[in-house]
């Protein structure tokens, strides 16, 4: 069974920003793919970001925490890249 998707109130902004093609492509990828397999799709960051993952998707950056304890993701920014770790 795959992960259960959590979508921070910001993460919903950042999307409306968005172009909606991009949006909903983003959308349907971490609900189709992420949520089958998070760490192993996703790569862990760095820095003051560590304990965070990020998908790539175009030119956009997901990124997202997992909580293996109890399966769930909780994406926390939807950004373009140059935006992403700011």
């Amino acid at each position: 069974m795959g992960y259960e998707i959590i979508w921070q109130e910001k993460v919903l902004k950042d999307l409306e920003g968005i172009d909606r093609k991009d949006a909903a492509g983003i959308m349907e990828r971490v609900k189709t793919h992420l949520v089958q397999n998070p760490a192993g799709l996703g790569r862990p960051l760095k820095g003051i970001f560590k304990g965070l993952f990020r998908y790539r998707y175009g030119d956009y950056r997901v990124i997202y925490a997992i909580d293996m304890a109890d399966k769930k993701i909780i994406v926390l920014h939807v950004k373009h890249r140059k935006e992403a770790y700011r």
